[in-house]
C-alpha cells in the first residue's frame, strides 16, 4: 500500500510506476498487470473472486438452508421468491500478523444491512486479480466505505492494525434473493463462489411451546419427587432404608414422566 503524492502511484505488487487519470479508481498496472484500487490517497491490490454458482443452484442452496431446523416448518415450501439480483459485493480484505500465525479481517467496503456479511470465509487459494477487460463493471459495486473507517472499526475491537502485512480491495459474488414469508419480506444472500448462505433474520421457530414444555417437565419432576418422598417415608414406616427406597421410586417415576415427554418434544419439533 503507497501514498499517492502525484499523477502517478506505485503499483504495491511490482513497484512499477504508473500515471493514473484523476477520476480513475479501478487501473491495471502497465508492467505487471496487478490490478489497483485507489482509496483516497491509499492504493492497494484489487483481487475479485470466481463465481461458481447459477442462479438456479444458488436458489436450490437458499431452498436447503431454508429446510433447516432452526427455521419454521417447510419454509422452503412456502417462502415465495420476490426478487434475485447478482453482483460483485467489495470487501476490506487485512491481513494481520499474530504472534504466531496470521489472521485475515474483512471489513464490508459497501453498506449493506447483512453484518454476516463479513463472516464470509475467503481462502487466499481463491482470490484472482482482477481484470477489468474481462468483466461487465456494472456488476461490481464501488465502495463506498473508505480503507481507514474499516481499520478504525477493527482498532475499536481491539485488532492490532498496526500489524497489518497486507490490504487489499475484494469483490466476490454474490446472489441477494428477497423472498415472503407470512406476508413479511425477508432477505438473505448466497455467497456464489462456496454457495453459503448468509441472512440476519429469518422466519424462526416459535419458542412458546418449547417453553411451555420445559416448564411442565420441571413442575412435573418437582411433583415426582416429592410424591417419591412421602411414598417412601410412609412406606419404610421410618427406618434407615427409606433413602434407598426414594430413590428406586423416584427413578421409576423419571422414567414414566421421561418417555412421554420425549414423544411431545419430537411431535413439536415436526409440527412448529
Amino acid at each position: 500500500m503507497e501514498n499517492i503524492v502525484t499523477s502517478t502511484i506505485i503499483c504495491p505488487q511490482c513497484a512499477g510506476e504508473n500515471k493514473f487519470p484523476t477520476d480513475e479508481k479501478f487501473i491495471d498496472c502497465e508492467f505487471c498487470g496487478s490490478a489497483i484500487y485507489i482509496d483516497k490517497r491509499k492504493v492497494v491490490t484489487h483481487y475479485m473472486v470466481n463465481c461458481n454458482f447459477t442462479k438456479e443452484r444458488a436458489d436450490g442452496n437458499l431452498r436447503r438452508w431454508m429446510s433447516g431446523n432452526f427455521h419454521v416448518k417447510d419454509l422452503d415450501k412456502n417462502a415465495q421468491v420476490t426478487a434475485v439480483y447478482f453482483y460483485y459485493f467489495p470487501l476490506w480484505y487485512i491481513k494481520i500478523k499474530d504472534t504466531s500465525t496470521e489472521r485475515i479481517y474483512l471489513q464490508p467496503a459497501h453498506s449493506t444491512s447483512i453484518s454476516e456479511i463479513k463472516n464470509i470465509d475467503i481462502p487466499a487459494g481463491n482470490l484472482k486479480l482482477f481484470q477489468k477487460k474481462e468483466h461487465n463493471m456494472k456488476d461490481f459495486i464501488n465502495p463506498d466505505i473508505q480503507l481507514s473507517a474499516a481499520q478504525s472499526w477493527l482498532k475499536s475491537s481491539g485488532v492490532p492494525v498496526e500489524n497489518a502485512t497486507e490490504t487489499s480491495l475484494v469483490h466476490i459474488p454474490l446472489y441477494q434473493f428477497y423472498y415472503n414469508y407470512n406476508g413479511k419480506q425477508y432477505t438473505a444472500i448466497v455467497e456464489a463462489s462456496s454457495g453459503k448462505v448468509y441472512a440476519n433474520t429469518w422466519p424462526a421457530k416459535s419458542e412458546t411451546p418449547f417453553r411451555l414444555l420445559f416448564g411442565s417437565s420441571i413442575g412435573l419432576l418437582l411433583l415426582a419427587s416429592i410424591l417419591s418422598l412421602i411414598v417412601a417415608l410412609a412406606a419404610s414406616d421410618g427406618s434407615e432404608g427409606w433413602i434407598f427406597l426414594y430413590e428406586v421410586i423416584k427413578v421409576f417415576l423419571y422414567i414414566l414422566i421421561f418417555i412421554p415427554l420425549v414423544i411431545i418434544a419430537y411431535i413439536i419439533a415436526k409440527k412448529v
